[in-house]
């Protein structure tokens, strides 16, 4: 219903219609970040690389907007802002990634359009007359930017002075050496074995160690780190090299004496809740030299993104070797999905039973058919695969025989991006 103007002359009309509109906005906050976060990402993919530059989009925003409603409801002035938590430790996040301040002022510009035109056309639902209407648009107007020039300068100045420390510190010197030598720039790997510790011209093992923050005061590196340093000893490495990349994220590197951790000791650190409570552990697989390094880094974080994709929980240790075709195929995630869905159609449900038909069906071609073998890995008597097969070729509309092999790399697919 269209708001009326009660006097000409009322001063407080403009105040008023800017304090009704926000509080009939406000409780739709979190539909309104989730758009407003949709639209920075649709023109700047870059700040949604990973999940914590995601995360921190997201709760800069949601801070920023309830800070906004919240100050048009109970009709404060721009100018009484502060940049809230959020938008602060979101700088923070964009200097230690490596972002430039350009682009952080990108994204609060396409914050400020989306939410002018969410305000304009609400205004435009509540007003008739269109020279009220014009004055209404103006006024709200310049509270709008009034408060983004307020938060932009001071998350500016927080940038600088991040940048300044972070240029300073050991951790940067890493990472920036580190970047060097993933990007191939030619180096002295002698000075690199200086500023690092760490010897690139040997065999080397890469690992991404993530999680998420208890809290906003929580030092998660630090955690992260204890954690690496940890499971660098479990497997026998003999070196390894930390590096935080932002807040909730660890690369790492180990070296070992002689051959790598055997296949069984990895899966015993991976098994290993206590090890690896709440984080998340991608590997790659050894590589030599510096070109080593650099490959087996690459993988690890292949394997990040597939996890990602498919919403793993904490708690696991994945190596490249064992998710490598998947990985390669859900680089193209639309197309992934779709092939799961041709080629197994109906044996791809979500219910429990579908999904141990699945799990079997699954062994049994990891088992090149062998049901006896397939049986005793399962823990389950050999009729009881013969009948899930059954099952899943009626699922499947075909035998197994007939497309064995897209079959079991769509079983493989549907695990990886699904969970």
């Amino acid at each position: 219903m269209a708001l009326k103007r009660t006097a000409a002359q009322d001063q407080d009309w403009h105040d008023r219609l800017r304090r009704q509109t926000a509080i009939e906005l406000r409780p739709s906050l979190d539909e309104m970040v989730a758009e407003c976060v949709q639209y920075i990402q649709d023109s700047m993919p870059e700040l949604d690389v990973d999940e914590e530059l995601a995360e921190g989009l997201h709760q800069s925003t949601y801070d920023n907007l309830e800070r906004i409603f919240d100050m048009l409801a109970e009709g404060q002035d721009a100018g009484e802002t502060v940049a809230p938590p959020g938008a602060i430790r979101y700088a923070a996040t964009m200097v230690h990634r490596g972002t430039p301040l350009a682009s952080l002022l990108r994204a609060y510009r396409l914050g400020t359009m989306w939410t002018w035109t969410l305000w304009r056309r609400e205004i435009i639902k509540r007003i008739d007359d269109p020279e009220l209407l014009m004055e209404a648009v103006d006024h709200s107007m310049s509270f709008v930017f009034d408060y983004v020039d307020t938060v932009s300068e001071e998350v500016t100045e927080e940038y600088a002075q991040q940048r300044e420390q972070w240029a300073r510190s050991a951790a940067a010197l890493r990472h920036e050496t580190v970047e060097q030598v993933l990007a191939g720039e030619p180096l002295d790997l002698d000075v690199v074995a200086a500023r690092l510790g760490y010897d690139l011209r040997a065999e080397h093992v890469a690992f991404v160690l993530t999680t998420r923050a208890a809290d906003d005061a929580e030092d998660v590196v630090a955690r992260l780190e204890t954690q690496g340093k940890a499971l660098a000893t479990r497997l026998g490495a003999r070196r390894t090299l930390l590096v935080p990349d932002g807040r909730t994220l660890l690369w790492m590197w180990c070296t070992f004496e002689g051959a790598c951790p055997s296949e069984e000791l990895v899966a015993s650190a991976g098994a290993d809740r206590t090890l690896l409570d709440d984080i998340i552990v991608t590997a790659g697989t050894a590589g030599l030299g510096r070109e080593g390094f650099t490959t087996s880094h690459e993988e690890a974080l292949h394997v990040k993104e597939l996890l990602r994709i498919g919403g793993r929980q904490q708690g696991h240790l994945v190596r490249y070797d064992r998710v490598v075709v998947a990985s390669l195929l859900a680089a193209d995630l639309p197309r992934a999905r779709r092939f799961v869905a041709q080629e197994l159609g109906a044996l791809a449900a979500s219910d429990d039973a579908t999904s141990r038909v699945r799990a079997t069906v699954t062994v049994l071609l990891e088992e090149s058919g062998r049901g006896t073998v397939a049986a005793k890995r399962l823990g389950i008597h050999q009729n009881t695969v013969s009948y899930r097969v059954r099952q899943a070729e009626r699922l499947l509309g075909h035998p197994l025989s007939e497309r064995r092999y897209e079959v079991e790399t769509a079983l493989r697919l549907l695990r990886a991006i699904e969970g």
